[in-house]
């Protein structure tokens, strides 16, 4: 994990849990074949400014998550399959309240890194998958 932010790491390990047990693959332990994935980097990017009380405020932002999955063989194994860089993101609005502003950007944060965790694992699973969302 590349970020600070541990809860991105967790919401990415949830959505690919979530989706490698639908299809009936998830074990537990330390078997092979494994799904890796690295947490590269989080974005935000303002979706606009708007004036209140004669300041200027974000009035939405897009937070993005970038990730990459390796399909391991077994140990000490050149990976078998790589993701490449996938990024998922999420569009919220903002909020003048900071607390209110920090729990939106959380709960999007979380949300687009369990859409990550989700397309990796889709990958793996040989399913198409886009390696990129618009931000």
């Amino acid at each position: 994990m590349l970020i600070p932010e541990a809860i991105a790491a967790q919401a990415v390990a949830s959505g690919a849990r979530s989706e490698l047990a639908a299809a009936g693959l998830l074990a537990g332990g330390s078997q092979f074949p494994r799904l890796v994935v690295d947490v590269l980097r989080v974005d935000e990017l303002s979706r606009g400014i708007r004036v209140q009380d004669g300041q200027p405020r974000a009035g939405g932002m897009s937070v993005a998550l970038t990730v990459r999955g390796r399909v391991l063989a077994g140990e000490n194994q050149d990976a078998r399959l790589d993701t490449g860089d996938l990024r998922r993101s999420v569009q919220v609005g903002g909020d003048s309240d900071p607390r209110a502003d920090s729990a939106t950007y959380d709960a999007a944060l979380r949300t687009a890194a369990e859409h990550a965790g989700r397309a990796v694992a889709r990958i793996a699973l040989g399913i198409p998958e886009p390696n990129d969302d618009p931000p």
